[in-house]
């Protein structure tokens, strides 16, 4: 699990927009969760992420096989990423946020707090629905 004191990127990476995992430990962590697959299994595994100069997400294998994923599918890729990981966003963080704007004298901060909680929101799925959960 990624260590959520530290940046994602390096400011190198950040300025390059490109990433690229290492080898053996791209190696060992599916070693360690592919078990269940199969010999056969042909998951292939992302080895390189940057962003292009149109603001697509560049997503690249190790034989180099390339996908970009559009802008408009961006949201989508950093909510699926974040969700249910250390350094994600919680229902708790965004009501933190509301609360602090509810505090706050100061209008320019509360908005600035609100449109973050509204950012982060828009990151998070929706709460369980209660009559599908009794169900279940």
């Amino acid at each position: 699990m990624s260590d959520t004191s530290s940046p994602a990127l390096t400011p190198e990476q950040w300025e390059s927009r490109d990433y690229r995992q290492v080898a053996r430990d791209l190696d060992r962590w599916a070693k360690a969760h592919t078990k269940r697959a199969g010999p056969d299994d042909s998951t292939e595994y992302v080895a390189k992420l940057g962003l292009d100069e149109s603001g697509a997400v560049i997503v690249m294998n190790r034989a180099h096989d390339r996908v970009l994923v559009p802008p408009p599918a961006r949201a989508v890729l950093a909510a699926f990423a974040l969700a249910d990981q250390p350094f994600g966003f919680t229902p708790a963080d965004v009501h933190a946020l509301e609360r602090a704007a509810a505090e706050t004298r100061d209008e320019a901060v509360a908005a600035a707090l609100r449109s973050l909680g509204d950012r982060l929101q828009a990151l998070l799925p929706p709460p369980p629905n209660p009559s599908t959960q009794s169900r279940a």
